[in-house]
């Protein structure tokens, strides 16, 4: 904060000396104009005053000028202090004062004469109403809102004049106003604005003109502004020496050659320019240059994913309350007491027997047994109940109500069930919508540059582009073309983002003539897959899947029925078809693997499965392999070949099944082999199955697959006794 202050101070300073030393016919007015609107500002007095007062003795020490600089003091005071009394007239006041101030001109009467003397007086009011015009946004706003074109506009008549004020402070042939221009120029045109850019460069010219009353400099500094241009996507030092070899090439061809050293200026100038943060540019382009449409439009869009994401999560909680309160649900009370009301109360020993310790508690002992059976047997009764008088009549009550309450029991123990899996699929429900509104709500982030980039790329091939969006993931490109294809604007797009991109979809609907395309960021990694299958029967019991989900992971599924025929292939198309339902959803997976599983268990066919499946991060190469009693999974790599087994029961046996699972780290090149029991049973043993696949070298997956599944025939001469098939799959790094 310190730092920021002390910036802005030195900046006002600055230009203030600036402005007092641009010079008019011997005069010096735009210094008392900017001193009065800084006042207006709201800069303090105690700072202002003393500096510009200062600074015009510094330019002119002079009974006149002392005298012109104490009145512009005294006015501007005055309209600061009666400011603070009537701030409805705050402009009026100090435009009055402003040009009451201007009276003390008729010290120089002899100078400038009587008529000249309105005319620096205007000039001073015009001063005056353009800084106020430009720093209101500076220092009242603080640059948290564009500039206006007005405000833009009298910022350059600003700067005209603060470069002539800078071609006065000359020493030795070192022009300060060419040192500034050169960092200037390449600075402005640097944040994205080619015409800001000729127009601050005409600004420095028009200075260096009036003060050299020779009008070449104009030409010279928009010359340097086109060239820079040129270079303005070039790495920093190149642009840098653009713009020093344009103003020496300039001069030159118009036989006028600078100085070496307003020639070492400009190149002091421009290389500190190199040294200006990126950082810096991006926040200067977005105060300045980025479209208030656009800014609209993306703010909605991040208020929208944001809000989004929030009624997701919201959602979430619902889904995680009824989660607890499925599991909170009181068991019921079993109901006690029947043997002691209905037999016992009726007997002449009741209260002899009632009285001793325990008796009771055999009796609610007793009626648990017999209802969790149904039946009541004599050699179950609690050794205190065995001297019983009335022991037939006893186990005889038990026996009549045990059949009623084990129904009771068992009942309640499937509602417990029943609640249990429900809370589970609550509680995956929850993880699954909660995991979306995480990636909903993320901020989105725009990138300007790269946005400007594509669509002078685009442009350059002839297509006619009034918007791109470019975030984190996507890229957006609204154009019209008769020529360009999905394909070559994807090219474009990798070209100006440098890395991959693909086509995703397109939309017409946007603009008439106009159509949207969607890019999205390509992953490092893509897989070359195929599969090899021989069926026992007319129909196989194998199913299997390869599909591409959410999030740039790509997935592999082997699936296995019991037996062959209609129902083991009823049985594994099931299976498969699940599990691309769960991982479609954005389950994680042992949690898609473990709903598969409970499904299929509480279906009462007894038709079970082995599962196999593999899913790859296409970013990354990680991979995950589950494994439900599948055959060993081959991974070819690097660093050899090497077997993933996962014991396990078949999906359906039991409603919680362990899974194999094994993550690992896959690199160019590398294959993922996996198959059916048909394969290990007809080649004999998982190691042989192992190394038939390791022998193995061609680089097609499809004729990897092919061999293996001969390979196992060749093994049963060329009959299979059971469905066989052979997935293989490749990884290889795109370019």
């Amino acid at each position: 904060m310190v730092k920021r202050t002390l910036c802005k101070y030195i900046g006002i300073l600055f230009s203030l000396c600036c402005l007092c030393g641009a010079t008019f016919a011997g005069l010096r007015p735009c210094g008392a104009g900017y001193t009065a609107a800084l006042l207006y500002g709201g800069m303090p007095a105690v700072v202002v005053l003393p500096a510009y007062l200062a600074f015009s003795l510094l330019f002119d020490f002079s009974l006149s000028s002392a005298v012109y600089a104490l009145s512009v003091c005294v006015a501007s005071f005055a309209a600061a202090l009666l400011s603070l009394r009537f701030r409805k007239a705050k402009r009026l006041l100090f435009t009055l004062f402003t040009a009451a101030a201007q009276t003390a001109l008729l010290l120089k009467h002899s100078q400038i004469g009587y008529l000249l003397m309105p005319v620096w007086g205007i000039l001073s009011l015009g001063v005056f109403v353009a800084s106020v015009c430009f720093l209101h946004p500076v220092l009242v706003k603080r640059c948290k809102f564009k500039f206006l074109e007005t405000e833009l506009a009298c910022g350059g008549v600003l700067l005209i004049c603060a470069a002539l004020g800078l071609s006065g402070m000359r020493v030795r042939g070192f022009d300060l106003c060419y040192l500034i221009a050169a960092f200037c120029i390449p600075f402005t045109v640097a944040v994205g604005s080619l015409s800001g850019g000729v127009a601050v460069g005409m600004c420095f010219g028009a200075g260096i003109a009036l003060y050299d009353m020779h009008p070449a400099p104009i030409a010279f500094m928009a010359f340097v502004a086109l060239v820079t241009s040129l270079f303005a996507s070039a790495p920093r030092p190149l642009a840098s020496l653009s713009a020093t070899a344009a103003y020496v090439l300039v001069a030159y061809l118009f036989a006028a050659p600078p100085l070496w050293q307003q020639t070492v200026c400009f190149a002091v100038g421009a290389i500190a320019f190199c040294f200006v943060s990126p950082a810096r540019l991006r926040a200067v382009r977005d105060a300045l240059f980025t479209p208030a449409t656009a800014t609209a439009a993306r703010g909605i869009i991040g208020r929208s994913a944001q809000e989004t994401g929030n009624r997701l999560i919201g959602a979430s909680r619902i889904f995680t309350d009824m989660q607890l309160a499925m599991q909170q649900v009181p068991e019921g009370e079993e109901a006690a007491g029947d043997l002691e009301r209905n037999v016992c109360a009726r007997c002449a020993s009741y209260a002899e027997c009632s009285a001793k310790r325990g008796y009771r508690a055999a009796l609610a002992a007793m009626e648990r047994s017999s209802a969790t059976k149904g039946r009541a047997s004599v050699s179950e009764i609690p050794a205190l109940l065995s001297a019983c008088n009335n022991l037939s009549a006893l186990v005889g009550a038990a026996s009549a109500s045990a059949q009623a309450r084990h129904e009771q029991i068992l009942l309640r123990e499937a509602k417990k069930e029943g609640r249990k899996i429900v809370a589970q699929q609550l509680g995956l429900m929850s993880g699954v919508l909660r995991q979306m509104g995480e990636q909903v709500k993320t901020p989105v982030r725009f990138d300007a540059v790269k946005e400007k980039r594509i669509a002078d790329e685009l442009s350059y091939r002839g297509a006619a582009v009034p918007e791109v969006i470019v975030t984190d993931d996507t890229v957006s490109v609204v154009l019209y073309s008769e020529t360009l294809s999905e394909s070559d604007v994807a090219a474009a797009v990798s070209k100006a983002m440098r890395a991959p991109y693909r086509f995703v979809r397109g939309s017409a609907d946007v603009l008439p003539g106009y159509t949207m395309l969607l890019f999205a960021r390509a992953p490092r990694y893509d897989v070359a897959f195929s599969v090899a299958a021989s069926a026992k029967e007319e129909r196989s019991g194998d199913n299997h899947s390869f599909i591409h989900l959410g999030g740039d992971r790509f997935m592999m599924a082997l699936c296995d029925g019991m037996g062959s025929g209609e129902q083991a292939e009823r049985a594994s198309e099931t299976a498969i078809e699940l599990v691309e339902s769960f991982f479609r959803a954005g389950l994680d997976s042992m949690s898609a693997v473990e709903c598969v599983n409970r499904f299929l268990a509480l279906n009462e066919c007894e038709r079970f499965s082995t599962l196999d499946v593999t899913v790859i991060d296409l970013e990354s190469g990680d991979a995950e392999i589950i494994k439900l009693s599948s055959p060993a999974t081959v991974v070819k790599g690097r660093d050899g070949v090497r077997a993933v087994s996962g014991a396990a029961l078949p999906m359906g046996v039991f409603e919680n099944v362990t899974c194999g699972h094994t993550s690992l780290r896959l690199q160019t090149g590398d294959e993922i082999i996996m198959a059916t029991d048909g394969i290990t049973d007809a080649l004999g043993s998982t190691e042989q199955f192992v190394s038939a696949a390791a022998m193995q070298s061609c680089a097609d997956p499809q004729a990897e697959a092919k061999n293996i599944l001969e390979c196992a025939m060749a093994a049963q001469r060329g009959k299979l006794k059971d469905d066989a098939t052979v997935l293989c799959a490749r990884i290889f790094e795109k370019n």
